[in-house]
């Protein structure tokens, strides 16, 4: 069984911040096989990949320490437009990894990152940038979740806050963390692309360690979240992004319906409601908004399996080297001489092409239906959607 690990020590499942990005157009395509050059649809699809994100990772990129990189990019490995930012931090919050959301969203054909002052830029494929909304951050021990609707119009944020770290910081797993009667904090705020930012909800959720609600996106019926938020842990979940209940919040911090149905762990969800749900780590299955199961599939028993994307059309789950369908597994191992895969899947470029990765980050494009390789992209990093 292959574990992937994210931190050492104590496991905590505890409760669920830099300058103007640089923007620059780029024209450099990657190297790639003649057969690759014919025009079709994955070739032009244009996506953001993402390097030097804080938290646990399902690829290491291994940047200068605060920075952080995003570009937008076409199925051939061609550049399109790139901004270095300053990301916001990741709180220490114990002897674990923390589980952060990107500071990266992916809206009609813009890619949106947050810097480490909590300001949410906007990068066009040409190469223009503008600050589309700001949620402030004043301290290294805040996270940051935002989300932006489907039209780029509004957008929707949870600043959380530990308490103060303690001083001295401990030397032991037994000494204190952080201060003595210091208090987690919930603000939940939106803003309107362009104009200012709103607070519609502050809580103070007391002394003891917390589970939050966290922003964690944004559908097709409205902004997401989960709750009893996950925000830290050693052995990576079966989601790379979803770490609670998910649910749709109203504006002003509602909870509106359960998403997946009951007894639904959602590891990843569509624009359209339609989710995979995890079951015991072997097993998932594929349902709609209201539960009702689509169908579902065993995972092979070799392995543990982190990060499952559901495919665009539903009808498949990508995870590390392996594409699962409801009547057959495609695996990279099966194509490789010596039986062994390495693979990572980031995610869907469309219902036929998985985005995979290297453990050191390099991208390539695969076939889902034979995971035979299509070509290398000539770039590192996350992917972090569709544009």
């Amino acid at each position: 069984m292959r574990l992937r690990t994210l931190a050492v020590g104590l496991f905590l499942a505890l409760a669920a911040c830099g300058p103007v990005g640089q923007p620059s157009a780029a024209t450099s395509p990657s190297t790639s096989s003649p057969s690759s050059q014919t025009p079709n649809a994955r070739d032009t699809e244009l996506f953001a990949i993402a390097t030097g994100l804080p938290g646990g990772q399902l690829v290491n990129s291994n940047p200068p320490p605060g920075h952080a990189t995003v570009k937008i990019v076409d199925g051939t490995g061609r550049v399109y437009a790139e901004a270095s930012f300053v990301p916001p931090p990741a709180p220490v919050i114990g002897n674990a990894e923390p589980l952060l959301q990107s500071p990266v969203r992916t809206a009609v054909g813009a890619v949106f990152y947050a810097d480490s002052t909590g300001a949410v830029h906007r990068l066009k494929a040409d190469g223009s940038t503008s600050v589309v909304a700001t949620f402030p951050l004043t301290n290294a021990q805040q996270a940051l979740s935002y989300a932006v609707s489907p039209d780029g119009a509004h957008l929707i944020a949870t600043v959380f806050s530990t308490p103060p770290l303690h001083n001295p910081p401990p030397q032991t797993l037994g000494d204190p963390l952080f201060q003595e009667g210091g208090h987690w904090t919930l603000k939940l705020e939106t803003a309107d692309a362009g104009g200012s930012m709103t607070t519609t909800l502050q809580r103070d959720l007391g002394t003891a360690f917390v589970a939050p609600t966290e922003i964690v996106g944004w559908d097709l019926s409205g902004p997401l979240a989960t709750l009893t938020t996950q925000i830290g842990a050693q052995q990576a979940p079966p989601s790379a992004h979803l770490f609670g209940t998910l649910i749709h919040l109203a504006p002003d911090g509602t909870h509106l319906d359960a998403i997946g149905g009951p007894n639904c762990t959602v590891v990843d969800e569509l624009p359209d409601g339609t989710v995979v749900c995890d079951q015991d780590a072997q097993q998932f299955s594929v349902r709609t908004t209201v539960g009702q199961t689509l169908w579902q599939a065993t995972l092979p028993s070799d392995s543990y399996y982190d990060g499952l994307w559901l495919s665009p059309d539903a009808t498949a789950v990508a995870v590390q080297g392996i594409v699962v369908t409801r009547t057959s597994v495609a695996s990279a191992a099966r194509q490789n001489n010596n039986g062994q895969s390495h693979l990572i899947a980031l995610g869907w470029l469309d219902a036929n092409t998985v985005v995979e990765a290297a453990p050191s980050g390099e991208l390539s494009l695969y076939d889902a239906h034979s995971l035979t390789k299509i070509r290398d992209l000539g770039l590192s990093g996350l992917f972090e959607g569709r544009l």
